[in-house]
């Protein structure tokens, strides 16, 4: 996150006598191995919980298919997700059991390296599509919200990397001759894995699509037909084959998105927005300080339109983005994430004319104001807020050792935690289920919190008793007679922003050894 030899860049540049030097002084290997030192130091920096996704719909996905054990959520027993970014990880997995390296470090950490990788790619095709500038750098590897989810194993780091690396080879027809320039289509096969990976970024590639026909010199019948068509089918089939496979049944995993996200508004059972959170939330959240320059950069596309053509493209895009998503009553900051290379694009653009002409001082108070505004909310999501849930994981693993008749029970709201991708152990574990419930129904997790000693009775009535209990602060004082024959080992710190069901603290009881051969006995 904190950016060293990067303090104040200017067009490309270091400061030289007050003044700023060409940016072509940085060798390609020179940048390639600063980016990928800053996401590499993601990934061991960033400790702590965002979303279950991370986890639910990648890793555990991918250990249950390697290692054959494992929790698969409602969306995977409906289809409407494609198996195309667990089955990464899975290669990955492969790779670990067959040369006997699949401890549980490993299992954890190469997922996430695996990312960073991917991440790097990214940020160094950025960095080469706005023309090698120091500022692009420095605006690519400084925002706080990259730092804290470049590393995540989330759909949408994915799905980000494929915008910026798609847009970096786009053919935007913005010079002189660029009208006579052959097209690179490689951004093609990136928009159709990128809607494959998420149906919800359509409208980006729409936009460019709609843009790429229109300005093409290869002829629009000839890019509708020799390059959209037969790229789609490629892309399309390989990637139904792939689904159908693991599914076991013919299946198009967009369509179900769409139907079970959009026509039956499942999502919004997780949780809803007002149609404005986007922008009065959703993207200053996830621009942080860099809302500041990415607001004067949409200022001054709106104000000088025929100057910055491509510059209304990208605005199009983001917006149909914005507009699209913003119909969709459940609404999170991730969604937007993809947008970042665009918004920062059309930032450093304004920030490189401004910096030839700008005092030093001004140059250096501009970069330490980013850096620092940037460098505060990374610290505190990626080492405290919501710590306690991701910690608890090898602490567990501690507790239960060698002893695969252990059982472990997460009395939190549903997938709160990570589960068999970082146990990695083969043992039965219990959490509460928080599938959308039918119309008059109730869901476990639901049930639970109503009455929790009822519903302990009905899970456990008729066999034995967990051996370690993992919970927040929050709800130890209505099981206070559940927890009778139960020690408390471990007391982690999880948020100062408790809310509902989540505590300030995540808690783990184990059962005492007399309770333990008791319910052996029995």
């Amino acid at each position: 996150m904190i950016v060293y030899g990067l303090v104040a860049p200017a067009e490309g540049g270091c400061f030289i006598g007050g003044k700023m030097a060409a940016a072509r002084g940085l060798k390609t290997l020179q940048v390639v191995a600063l980016i990928f030192f800053v996401r590499i130091l993601s990934v061991f920096f960033v400790q702590t919980w965002y979303v279950p996704d991370e986890y639910w719909q990648s890793l555990e996905v991918a250990h249950k298919q390697v290692f054959g054990y494992g929790a698969l959520t409602w969306e995977w027993q409906k289809g409407i997700r494609s198996y195309l970014y667990p089955s990464l990880f899975a290669a990955l997995y492969a790779v670990l059991k067959f040369t006997g390296l699949d401890c549980p470090e490993a299992v954890v950490l190469i997922p996430r390296l695996f990312q960073a990788v991917i991440s790097t790619a990214a940020d160094y095709s950025f960095y080469k599509w706005t023309g090698g500038r120091k500022w692009a750098l420095f605006l690519i590897l400084t925002p706080s919200f990259w730092f804290y989810t470049s590393g995540r194993t989330l759909l949408q780091t994915m799905e980000t990397c494929l915008v910026a690396i798609a847009l970096s080879v786009y053919p935007f027809k913005d010079g002189a001759l660029a009208r006579y320039e052959k097209e690179n289509n490689k951004w093609v096969w990136l928009a159709c894995i990128s809607t494959f990976l998420r149906p919800t970024s359509a409208p980006i590639w729409f936009v460019l699509a709609l843009h790429n026909i229109a300005t093409t010199n290869q002829g629009k019948l000839k890019l509708l037909a020799g390059t959209y068509l037969p790229i789609g089918l490629m892309a399309g089939g390989a990637l139904v084959a792939l689904d159908t496979y693991f599914y076991g049944k013919l299946i198009f995993t967009p369509l179900e998105f769409f139907k079970y996200n959009v026509l039956h508004n499942v999502a919004s059972f997780y949780g809803t927005h007002p149609w404005h959170w986007y922008l009065t939330t959703g993207l200053p959240a996830v621009l942080g300080i860099n809302t500041i320059p990415v607001v004067w950069a949409i200022y001054t596309v709106l104000r000088r339109r025929q100057e910055n053509k491509t510059g209304i493209l990208l605005l199009l895009a983001a917006a149909l983005h914005v507009i699209v998503h913003s119909f969709i009553p459940h609404k999170e900051f991730r969604f937007v994430l993809p947008l970042l290379p665009i918004l920062l694009y059309l930032a450093q653009n304004v920030i490189v004319p401004w910096s030839r002409k700008a005092k030093a001082w001004k140059l250096y108070l501009v970069a330490t104001v980013l850096l620092l505004g940037n460098a505060v909310p990374a610290i505190y999501l990626g080492q405290t807020h919501q710590r306690g849930t991701v910690q608890v994981m090898p602490l567990l693993r501690e507790a239960i050792g060698n002893n695969n008749r252990s059982s472990v029970l997460f009395m939190m709201p549903c997938h709160s935690t990570p589960l068999y991708s970082h146990l990695h152990l083969n043992i039965t574990t219990r959490y509460l289920h928080c599938e959308p419930p039918s119309p008059g129904e109730t869901y476990e997790s639901e049930a639970f919190y109503n009455n929790p000693q009822r519903w302990w009775r009905q899970e456990y009535s008729s066999r034995q008793t967990p051996s370690l209990l993992v919970m927040f602060d929050v709800l130890k004082g209505r099981v206070e007679n559940l927890l009778q024959g139960y020690n408390l080992i471990h007391e982690l710190p999880h948020t100062q922003y408790p809310a509902g069901e989540v505590g300030e603290k995540v808690l783990v009881f184990r059962k005492n050894v007399q309770v333990k051969q008791t319910d052996e006995a029995i």
